[in-house]
């Protein structure tokens, strides 16, 4: 049989538990429709929480499956595909994330602010490379893993990743001028032993990561292509540290098209209940001379489950008094901006153009104390 002729599974998570023991493992139960292949043997699923490191394969006329030993707190990812009796594969499904709920008996002890940020854009040249910033609050230095990734993406069935992204944080200091603190091409040739013991490797030799310990402060971390290539690529932000205030806003510009090259951003609450403000900027860029910016922005949250939490055209429409009141509301009307609580886990949202619009896009997100 020809790999072509299996159909593309679609995969869903339909439950969540958390086990009550000492190891903290959770498990999740994942559901599909069973393919319309006649040569069909079985599915195989890929997760993980960093890459698709693990899979298991199921028989056929099995339409679920769960993931056990699952690590409260991190959040993974999930796709599957068709097998048939040769060992070929369908394309992958749509992927699919969850972060695994921590038990109700140790949420007071995470601290307030944002513990991992994550943004996905088309990665373009000049002013389209992608830009994610954040802040670091309190008063303590803060150890943090920034990770440029791309050939990964390929794994979950993005098409057109960037090949060989390169990585660089940077500040600017009270005068204006801006300081490169550290960049990188390819993981493996600096700091290899430090951020592989974090567990945070990328999976690709060519992707980029950064470890480091940063004071209070902003910080930039700018993506783009080794030799000006382009394509999709994902840039996350991981503050190691696990006592005192974290990430406190963040904020990322992107190339917005279509289909698999909307502008994604997300962030993980480290609060029983933290209260964010996130916002999808477009026209008022002009004024920051940016150009090609995205003339009609459309915003949406989704939670771990893939679920929309919240969605927002014109920000001026559902949220006025809100957003006015903690001084966050967009420039501009055709903007979307949105005010909403969040329990712990994973928060994902996501930048279209009204009417299949492209451009130059901003997501910020801000943590509200």
């Amino acid at each position: 049989m020809q790999p072509s002729v299996l159909k593309r599974v679609c995969l869903a998570l339909v439950l969540f538990t958390i086990a009550s023991n000492i190891a903290r493992a959770g498990s999740a139960t994942l559901k599909w429709q069973l393919s319309s292949s006649s040569d069909v043997v079985g599915y195989r699923i890929y997760y993980g929480n960093r890459s698709f490191e693990s899979s298991v394969v199921v028989a056929n006329k099995t339409t679920t499956a769960q993931i056990d030993g699952l690590i409260a707190g991190a959040t993974y990812y999930f796709i599957a595909t068709a097998l048939d009796s040769a060992g070929a594969e369908s394309p992958p499904s749509n992927e699919v994330l969850f972060t695994v709920p921590v038990d109700e008996a140790n949420n007071s002890s995470l601290p307030a602010g944002l513990r991992e940020i994550s943004t996905r854009a088309d990665v373009l040249t000049a002013q389209g490379a992608t830009i994610a910033g954040f802040v670091i609050g309190g008063s303590d230095n803060h150890t943090v893993v920034v990770r440029g990734l791309g050939p990964t993406l390929a794994s979950a069935g993005v098409t057109g990743v960037l090949a060989d992204p390169f990585l660089a944080v940077h500040q600017t200091d009270a005068q204006g001028n801006d300081h490169v603190l550290a960049s990188n091409d390819n993981w493996r040739e600096t700091q290899a032993s430090a951020i592989d013991g974090a567990g945070l490797a990328p999976a690709n030799d060519t992707e980029a990561a950064i470890i480091m310990s940063l004071p209070p402060g902003s910080y930039t971390a700018i993506l783009t292509g080794s030799n000006g290539t382009t394509g999709v690529g994902l840039i996350e932000v991981y503050d190691l540290d696990s006592s005192g205030p974290l990430l406190f806003n963040v904020s990322t510009r992107g190339f917005v098209g279509t289909d698999d090259h909307v502008l994604i951003g997300g962030f993980i609450t480290g609060d029983e209940n933290t209260r964010v403000a996130v916002r999808a900027l477009g026209p008022s860029l002009r004024q920051f001379g940016v150009s090609g910016t995205l003339d009609d922005p459309m915003l949406t949250l989704f939670d771990g489950n893939g679920n929309v939490v919240a969605s927002n055209d014109n920000w001026i429409d559902d949220y006025p008094s809100d957003i006015q009141s903690v001084v966050h509301a967009p420039p501009d009307s055709s903007e979307p901006a949105i005010i909403i609580d969040r329990p712990p886990g994973n928060t994902t949202a996501v930048v279209r153009g009204k009417s299949g619009g492209t451009g130059i896009a901003l997501i910020e997100a801000y943590y509200l104390p």
